[in-house]
């Protein structure tokens, strides 16, 4: 959890050194998807199999609109970094879904039926530092590739897909986090990535973009279900958790404004050695002395 106090602390004063006398503002939509998860497989509790539909499948996930902003500033025509502010959204289905090892994790409170369909919904809030290097910089369309760096914060809910599953009563949410539905935090988290992207230069000052980026989370609940490995120790059986990230791909379509408005943030620059203001330049009167004449 230091560490990642440390990054966002990080990303703040970097991105706060960035601000020069030429800013470049970006506002945007994007539509994210959350793919799969990267880490180790589960220990499954012998009782999965016996348990799951011979039939079951995996979850159909699907894209969800988000929005986002970012103040940019160029540092040299190929080099430009950015601090970003994006909201993302996911969701996914499963109309004959397995046994998890979730369903016997002491967390969860809830008795388990497995015959009907589940969906997941949950969404990020993320803070990123990104660096982006321009290959064709001068002209009109410029390709671009991108890393980036920083923090999410992460909510999720996983239910039922019908809510008449649940009799009067009881719990009405079989996981949560983060959310309305849950007393617990958001859960924050590590973030990192790459991309590619296009920049269409309109005008001297607007432009369109547009990227697609692959993004690593430091999570395993964006699809709602904790991960778990299952350990018998001499009979002693107990659940621990594994602790995955989730991978997720996102595409970002926005409008970028350039400002040349001074900030004022740099009010050395100009001065000459006496810090009296810009050295004045002009014509000498040729009728002056000589040794009073500017040289």
């Amino acid at each position: 959890m230091n560490r990642k106090l440390i990054l966002t602390l990080l990303i703040v004063a970097l991105g706060g050194s960035a601000f020069g006398q030429i800013l470049k503002y970006r506002i945007g939509g994007n539509y994210g998807k959350f793919n799969n998860e990267i880490g180790k497989e589960e220990v499954e509790h012998p009782l999965i199999q016996v348990l799951s539909n011979p039939n079951s499948t995996e979850f159909t996930h699907a894209f969800e609109p988000g929005f986002e902003a970012e103040i940019m500033q160029l540092w040299s025509p190929n080099i430009e970094t950015g601090i970003e502010l994006d909201f993302s959204k996911f969701s996914g289905s499963n109309d004959v879904p397995p046994y998890y090892n979730y369903y016997f994790a002491p967390e969860n409170p809830s008795v388990i039926t497995t015959t009907e369909p589940l969906i997941y919904e949950s969404s990020a809030m993320n803070l990123k530092l990104n660096f982006r290097y321009y290959i064709v910089p001068e002209g009109s369309v410029s390709p671009f590739f991108k890393v980036f760096a920083g923090v999410s914060f992460v909510g999720a809910e996983f239910n039922y897909e019908d809510q008449s599953v649940w009799d009067e009563g009881e719990a009405g949410i079989l996981y949560a986090i983060g959310t309305e539905n849950s007393d617990d935090p958001k859960e924050m988290a590590m973030c990192y990535g790459a991309g590619a992207g296009i920049n269409f230069k309109l005008n001297d000052q607007i432009s369109l973009y547009l990227d697609g980026t692959a993004n690593v989370i430091g999570t395993d609940k964006l699809d709602g279900i904790p991960n778990y490995d299952y350990i018998n120790n001499d009979g002693q059986e107990t659940l621990k958790p594994v602790g995955n990230r989730a991978m997720v791909t996102q595409v970002s379509l926005g409008i970028v404004f350039t400002s040349k408005t001074d900030l004022g943030l740099n009010k050395n620059a100009g001065k000459n050695k006496k810090g009296n203001g810009v050295k004045r330049t002009g014509r000498t009167t040729p009728w002056r002395p000589f040794y009073r004449q500017k040289r």
